[in-house]
């Protein structure tokens, strides 16, 4: 497999941001993990880049491989070929076009790295049994040692094994081609956002119930807790992007429930720290609002430089779903109020 790696043309796209890409191309063979770890440390590929794939497939292992480089150094996954335009000297934005490609066989599995996947129109996806060339007995042995690090990768990217069922099911001298109402039904592609991930842990004489999602504006977090002490608690972290001083000083900081359909202004009792490449919003919650927040549909938090400001940064607000009941038990049991 080859890899093309082509970052900003112009001073506006420096500034900007996002204008980075890696084309992912040809036949899937032994080493190409370590050629593209190489060339993204080489040449100094940040996380949220995307990797534009279109291969037929090639070495099963290795997919997985590629995929857990991907996985590693954050990187988006999409299907094709991106190519930048012919330039003149006053573009301030260089033009690129995207045309079709297709991911195949053990590309698949490349694909399924990606921090976000996403499925661009005219995209081909398809799958089939993965099985060694001229078997020989000891390779029935190594075929399901296969399958299993293959079910146990797609679980840890977030894939429904459902997937892999698929694979199985097609023999290895056919193509299955799957839709993109299949893949999202298998949660192989993501789109700009993650499903929200919600956990309940315990630390010294907190606990608390997390929500965790992954979108084009990074990974972010939202916490509801209670400390022994304090009371109930909001926490966000927020991955910066290049906007810690904006996260830390706009002047307007609301708690956001149900969408938007209700606000808690905190812009006068939250702080926001920096920590590494996010900012940690804190704030003490009165029993009323823990509530509001434990019962909500969802919850986030915006950061706007004024009330009348359209634009925000900050987390939007996270459908709370798969974290009810956790949320509603952390505050039905830890009201101080009958």
């Amino acid at each position: 497999m080859q890899f093309e790696y082509t970052d900003e043309q112009t001073d506006l796209e420096i500034m900007l941001g996002g204008f980075r890409h890696i084309n992912a191309f040809g036949t899937i063979g032994k080493g190409d993990a370590d050629k593209l770890l190489k060339l993204i440390e080489t040449a100094g590929v940040p996380p949220r880049t995307t990797v534009y794939i279109n291969s037929s497939g090639g070495d099963a292992e290795e997919g997985i491989k590629l995929g857990c480089v991907i996985c590693a150094c954050q990187l988006d996954t999409s299907i094709g070929t991106y190519v930048l335009e012919p330039k003149s000297d006053d573009d301030p934005i260089v033009a690129r076009t995207l045309y079709s490609g297709k991911c195949l066989s053990a590309a698949t599995l490349m694909f399924a790295g990606g921090r976000l996947r996403h499925f661009p129109d005219g995209a081909s996806f398809g799958v089939h049994r993965f099985a060694y060339k001229n078997p020989v007995p000891n390779d029935v042995e190594k075929s399901q040692v296969l399958s299993a690090g293959i079910a146990k990768y797609l679980d840890q990217m977030g894939i429904s094994l459902g997937f892999l069922s698929l694979s199985a099911g097609t023999a290895s001298n056919k193509l299955l081609e799957l839709s993109e109402d299949e893949l999202r039904e298998h949660r192989m592609i993501t789109g700009g956002a993650t499903e929200v991930v919600w956990g309940t842990e315990m630390r010294a004489q907190m606990l608390y119930v997390r929500g965790k999602r992954d979108s084009i504006f990074g990974q972010h977090k939202v916490i509801l807790a209670h400390a022994k002490g304090v009371g109930f608690m909001f926490f966000a972290v927020i991955e910066a992007q290049g906007r810690q001083d904006e996260l830390c000083n706009f002047g307007v900081v609301e708690l956001v429930l149900n969408g938007e359909n209700k606000r808690i202004d905190i812009s006068r009792r939250c702080s926001r720290e920096p920590n590494d490449m996010d900012v940690v919003l804190m704030v003490n919650l009165k029993e009323g609002e823990a509530r509001e927040v434990a019962y909500s549909n969802s919850f986030g938090v915006q950061i706007r430089a004024s009330k009348e400001a359209e634009v925000f940064l900050g987390v939007s607000a996270m459908d709370t779903e798969g974290g009810r009941d956790s949320l509603r038990s952390l505050y039905e049991n830890m009201k101080t109020s009958s």
